[in-house]
């Protein structure tokens, strides 16, 4: 998760409108980090806190339609990576409406650019909120490995030990290349009162140019870390369970990765004394992101910092006491908004 992956905005959780507490920067970070790591950046906006017995207070009228630039930029360990997810998107309110199910719709279309030292990622994107408890988002990505920092690495089949020490000592035979990416991410959430719940699933289809070309072949990817397909499919899963506090968000996070192997792919005849590897994994461990407060309009609207922690409850080569690590900031610019 793959990374997929990083947060991003809840109301409802993978309702777009979390409350005012929450700020739309945090709601960002929240959701897209997919991801396993993931995951590109949407855009939030605030909801009043829901209380009893008490009317909400008037809410500012949302723009009818926006331009922003929004970025994220991470850190992650185990397995080592560096990443900045860039987004340029437009923005445009669907209905005009105070109801908490309406009120924060929209569909949006634009830009990503994922940069790191060993690949970019580029191509465009659409979103879709037609009610605060369910996002879709879909995209398509070029991707270009530069053969570097070990990336890409390609293997007959799916059954092929890709620990960091043995990719380590394989650096010689890492090769650039490039190939496609399609993804579609729908996403559940939901609050009440300061606790969110959401989750994510991202459904991938890689086709990637591998050296050998064949019907089986592999490659590691970093951001998954796992083996995927040539020419195959990926699924993804983050979970995250939220307690909004002002500028601070703090929860857990379940993220699960499911390469799925043709038949063809699978049927490989293991090691003595070994089974087939699935190689599929799952992680979970607890989310902590503080907004700073910024006056709205500027350059780095509510930049946030995002830390998140995974013990391994499942992987073919990381189930010890060392746990996954990811540290990120991020911030939204906004460029035109109006009625």
């Amino acid at each position: 998760m793959p990374a997929n992956v990083f947060p991003q905005r809840p109301t409802s959780v993978r309702a777009a409108s979390l409350s005012k507490t929450l700020t739309s920067a945090t709601l960002r970070v929240v959701l897209s980090l997919g991801l396993s790591l993931g995951a590109p950046v949407a855009a939030q906006q605030p909801q009043p806190p829901i209380t009893e017995d008490v009317p909400p207070p008037v809410q500012p009228p949302l723009p009818d339609s926006r331009v922003y630039f929004t970025t994220l930029n991470v850190v992650r360990y185990n397995p080592l990576g560096l990443e900045s997810q860039n987004r340029l998107v437009y923005q445009k309110r669907l209905f005009d409406s105070p109801s908490m199910l309406l009120r924060d719709t929209y569909a949006s279309a634009g830009a990503s650019l994922k940069l790191s030292p060993a690949f970019f990622k580029l191509g465009p994107t659409v979103e879709l909120q037609p009610v605060a408890m369910f996002n879709l988002r879909a995209g398509y990505e070029y991707v270009q490995f530069f053969g570097t920092f070990g990336s890409v690495q390609s293997y007959p089949d799916s059954f092929q030990s890709y620990d960091d020490d043995l990719r380590s000592k394989t650096n010689d035979a890492a090769y650039g290349t490039s190939g496609h990416h399609f993804f579609v991410e729908p996403m559940l959430q939901a609050k009440v009162k300061s606790v969110a719940l959401r989750t994510k699933l991202a459904i991938e289809y890689w086709n990637v140019s591998l050296r050998d070309g064949g019907p089986r072949e592999t490659f590691y990817d970093p951001t998954l870390d796992t083996l995927v397909p040539g020419k195959g499919w990926v699924l993804a899963n983050d979970t995250d369970l939220l307690w909004l506090a002002g500028q601070w968000t703090l929860g857990a996070r379940f993220s699960a990765v499911w390469p799925r192997y043709d038949e063809d792919t699978a049927a490989v005849e293991p090691l003595p004394g070994r089974t087939l590897p699935n190689n599929a994994h799952m992680r979970v461990g607890p989310l902590v992101a503080y907004s700073f407060d910024t006056k709205p309009g500027g350059l780095m609207s509510k930049p946030t910092v995002l830390l998140i922690a995974g013990w391994y409850l499942k992987h073919e080569n990381r189930v010890n006491a060392m746990p996954y690590l990811l540290g990120g900031f991020s911030f939204t610019t906004e460029l035109l908004s109006g009625r």
